[in-house]
């Protein structure tokens, strides 16, 4: 098969347009006349190319992801002596559209994180025109990929995953998506550029492949096809000023990111403790001592060949299986090992909630102490003075925006309203690390360009010890925090639900003071 790939990327141009242009027939059709059927049937025959075939089998999994919400529309005025008095906003209903694709029979779907970024009804159609519901399980706004879910019963046509680590500049690209509302679309195209990295209104893309094949509005969150109909890139993004050059993320990036974009330890709130490959087959690399995986006998090295109910293929199919589990279930696995199978049952360990802190004399705003420096990575800051120290009522770069090499270390208190499971995220451009009590939930250290990280933390209602770090080497610069759980959605902590410590007020200085500890 590897020979027959080999062979068919590398044919001579004139194959390959042949196998993508259907604007001349490969030889003269027949004569046709009026009610001659037979001869209609071997010229329609003539003109099925293999991009036609590719389309009518890859088509079914193409879906449309539509969001609706309503939203107050500009008041029409009235006259001033009108008795209905002024006129009130009218809501009209709002739709914005977006592509996706399905990639497992149970009706997981991938597209753009960007694609969601409006709240309301969501629904999936597909290209015959059914509509279902769907619920969005992940989104990885750092890679720009979101994961949903049709609630509806399958299985569903889904597509083969390829690989994007061996494209080759000038092999066929093909995208399906619905531009604009018009309905299932092909753009046909090959690959122009790879390694390609671009800034887009939503992130930074890393090692883009780029394209000629028609990426239009609407198309975002399409696969991007090999021609075999494999997906190696999500159609993401175009420049507006070029003419065809459009950019897609590599599969091979969205394998290797797809345990962090499904999080589900973190995201479900258990304990299983071993990692797994995402490429290729679902190979244990590493187990955690004295995890629930430890003990139940996984060991690095193990395939995993099922997981619940699921045939595992692939990495991915293996954290598709851990989807909406919860502490105190047991995940039965089937393992390959040396060749044998293996069984065994692993307990998904519940993970508590962290207690709020009795703390009761506070106040709004955070502590904030600002240093001075060049870093590649965070410092110390046990071992560094601060060269100021302030307040501040959020976090933010406030009036040192613009400012290079300097640090920042916020700490505080986040009130939480209810118990639950809370994602945090943090946007810099350098590094920032954000602890909740002792727990590293957010790490985004390191010298890089504007980006955003996120992590999960189980908190009871109250309040929470919060600590950000961050450091501005040179250049732009950003600083944003956000979270969400239990009715509420992404968006920044806002300024009422951070607080500090109260200082103990100064003594009077004809009063002794006990002599710090050490002190002679």
């Amino acid at each position: 098969m590897s020979g027959l790939r080999a062979a068919l990327r590398t044919a001579p141009l004139v194959l390959v347009m042949g196998c993508l242009s259907a604007c001349a027939p490969v030889e003269p059709g027949p004569a046709t006349r009026p009610g001659d059927e037979s001869d209609v049937d071997a010229r329609r025959a003539l003109r099925r190319t293999p991009l036609v075939e590719l389309f009518e089998r890859c088509s079914p999994a193409v879906v449309t992801i539509t969001t609706t919400w309503r939203e107050a529309a500009p008041p029409v005025s009235q006259p001033r002596s009108s008795p209905r008095g002024p006129a009130r906003p009218t809501p009209v209903a709002r739709v914005e559209r977006a592509s996706g694709f399905v990639i497992h029979p149970e009706g997981f779907v991938l597209t753009n994180s960007h694609a969601l970024k409006k709240p309301g009804t969501r629904r999936v159609q597909f290209h015959d025109g059914r509509l279902r519901r769907l619920r969005v399980i992940a989104r990885d706004d750092a890679h720009d990929v979101a994961l949903l879910k049709i609630d509806a019963p399958g299985p569903f046509r889904a597509l083969p995953l390829g690989r994007s680590d061996d494209l080759l500049v000038g092999e066929p690209a093909i995208v399906i998506g619905n531009p604009f509302g018009f309905g299932p679309t092909l753009g046909a195209g090959v690959i122009t550029g790879l390694g390609r990295s671009t800034k887009t209104d939503f992130t930074l893309l890393r090692d883009a492949i780029q394209t000629d094949a028609g990426i239009n509005p609407g198309v975002s969150g399409g696969p991007l096809l090999n021609r075999f109909g494999e997906v190696v890139g999500i159609a993401t993004s175009r420049k507006d000023e070029a003419d065809g050059i459009g950019f897609a993320i590599p599969i091979d990036l969205v394998r290797d990111a797809f345990a962090e974009t499904v999080a589900a330890e973190g995201r479900y709130g258990f304990r299983l403790g071993m990692e797994v490959a995402g490429r290729d087959a679902a190979t244990v690399v590493a187990v955690r001592r004295d995890s629930p995986a430890a003990e139940a006998g996984v060991k690095p090295g193990d395939v995993v060949t099922r997981a619940g109910w699921f045939d595992v293929r692939s990495g991915i199919d293996y954290h598709l299986a851990l989807v909406g589990r919860r502490g105190g279930q047991e995940l039965p696995l089937r393992l390959l090992r040396d060749g044998n199978d293996v069984e065994v049952d692993v307990p998904l360990q519940p993970v508590p909630p962290r207690p709020a802190d009795p703390v009761a004399d506070v106040k709004r705003g955070l502590d904030c102490e600002v240093f001075a420096g060049r870093w590649r990575l965070l410092p110390d800051f046990r071992r560094r003075k601060p060269v100021e120290t302030d307040t501040t009522a959020t976090f933010g770069l406030g009036p040192r925006a613009g400012r290079d090499h300097f640090a920042l270390r916020f700490a505080g208190y986040v009130k939480v309203p209810a118990d639950g499971i809370y994602q945090f995220h943090v946007r810099s451009d350098d590094g920032s690390r954000l602890y909740v009590g002792e727990k590293l939930v957010v790490d985004n250290d390191g010298l890089h360009a504007e980006m955003e990280r996120r992590g999960f933390v189980s908190l009871e209602a109250g309040l929470h010890s919060i600590r950000l770090t961050y450091f501005e080497s040179t250049g732009e610069d950003a600083l944003k925090v956000s979270w969400e759980g239990p009715g509420i959605r992404k968006r920044e902590i806002p300024a009422s639900a951070l607080f500090r410590a109260k200082r103990p007020r100064t003594r009077p200085a004809s009063q002794p003071t006990q002599p710090a500890e050490g002190a002679d």
